[in-house]
Formats: structure tokens, C-alpha cells, sequence
């Protein structure tokens, strides 16, 4: 009984998790609309918005950090947090996203006119966000889907100390990962399947969020470039 409602905390964890995070993203990419609901002047928004996504952003460091407390037995987050190799694995990590983007579209028979309806969403943001929008994506967004896809589903779902148990969590936490950013089920599910599973096996090999976290901004920030 005791493991079903330390499971359930969880699960009601990772829902709230969604909620926070869409609500830090609504100031992000209605920035100019939000401002004129609240009444505030570029700066007091911006001030806002920065205490906003740090209050939200602690809120989930908390929680991840409590989960691991109560049960980590793939030793999560232990020190030293910075070491080269892991930063290797980590760029690593970008070079394979890079990859299998590209190989799966190209297999799939994707030409640079054709795109899945979550980048159409992102496009759409972008012109009505203005400089909020790179933040977002580029910084924003991959800490806080770090934290719900990685984090805490490793937590709730794969956190046994086994290959088996790793590879399944790898493979599942994509899947979820590809289904949230292609909830119609297209063929574009694949591809952001496959970099959800990258995400993945970076966080389970560093044993480390930051270096998952860093191989997604990273990635995002080329499709800028």
C-alpha cells in the first residue's frame, strides 16, 4: 500500500509538472497579450515572467529531488556534477539527435516543405512571441520537459537498477515523448520518438539531468542556426 501511494505522488507529480509548464510557457509565447491583461509595462513583464519560471522551475527541482530521496537506485544526480566525460557523452548526444532527425525523415520520405503540426504550433508562437520565443525553446523548454519526461517518468516508472529496466524506460520515455509533441499520430511520431529516446539514454547513461537538459538546448538552438 505504501508503494501505491508513493506511486501515485508520483504520477499526480508528473501531471502537475504539465500544468506548471503550461503555464510558464503561456508567458512565453503570449507574452504581448498576457502584458496587456495584467497591465504592465515591458519591464515589470519580463521581471515577472523571470520570477515566474524560477518559482516553477524550483518547485520541479524540489519534487525531483524528493523522489530521489525516497528511492534512487540508479544513483541520480550524485557528485561530482560536472566531469568531461559525461560533457562528451552529452555533445555526443547532439551529434546522434542531428542524426537520427535526419536519417528518419530522409527514410520517411520528408521534403523541407512538409512539416509535423507541433513545429507548425512552434512557427505560429514565433511570430507572435518575439524575443520570448528562443528563450523558451532554447533554454526554457528542454529544462522543464527534462525534468517531467526524464526525471521524474525515470522515477515513477524505470527506476530499478537493471539493463532491461533501462532500455524499456529508454524506448518508453520516447514513445511518451514523441506522443505529447504528435498527439495526431503521424508520421512525425517516429521522429520525435527517436529523440526522445536519445534524450533518454543520454540522462540514463550521465545518470545526470543537466547533461540531457544540455543536449537539448543545444539541439534546439541549431534549429535556429
Amino acid at each position: 500500500m505504501k508503494n501505491f501511494f508513493y506511486f501515485l505522488g508520483n504520477v499526480i507529480t508528473i501531471i502537475a509538472s504539465f500544468i506548471i509548464y503550461s503555464v510558464v510557457q503561456q508567458f512565453y509565447f503570449y507574452p504581448y497579450r498576457l502584458r496587456r491583461k495584467l497591465h504592465l509595462g515591458n519591464i515589470s513583464f519580463i521581471l515577472l515572467t523571470m520570477i515566474i519560471t524560477a518559482i516553477a522551475l524550483l518547485i520541479l527541482f524540489y519534487l525531483y529531488l524528493l523522489q530521489l530521496k525516497h528511492r534512487n537506485e540508479r544513483n541520480y544526480n550524485s557528485r561530482p556534477h560536472w566531469q568531461f566525460k559525461k560533457i562528451l557523452l552529452s555533445l555526443l548526444g547532439v551529434i546522434m539527435l542531428i542524426i537520427v532527425s535526419a536519417t528518419i525523415q530522409l527514410a520517411l520520405g520528408f521534403n523541407s516543405d512538409q512539416t509535423s503540426t507541433n513545429q507548425n504550433l512552434l512557427d505560429q508562437f514565433s511570430h507572435q512571441a518575439g524575443n520570448f520565443f528562443p528563450v523558451m525553446v532554447i533554454f526554457i523548454g528542454p529544462v522543464f520537459e527534462e525534468f517531467i519526461f526524464r526525471g521524474f517518468f525515470f522515477n515513477t516508472f524505470f527506476y530499478k537498477n537493471s539493463n532491461l529496466n533501462k532500455w524499456l524506460g529508454i524506448l518508453f520515455s520516447g514513445l511518451i515523448f514523441g506522443y505529447v509533441h504528435d498527439p495526431g499520430l503521424t508520421k512525425y511520431i517516429l521522429v520525435y520518438w527517436a529523440l526522445g529516446c536519445v534524450l533518454a539514454w543520454v540522462y540514463t547513461s550521465t545518470r545526470d539531468l543537466r547533461y540531457s537538459m544540455l543536449s537539448h538546448m543545444i539541439f534546439n538552438a541549431l534549429g535556429f542556426i
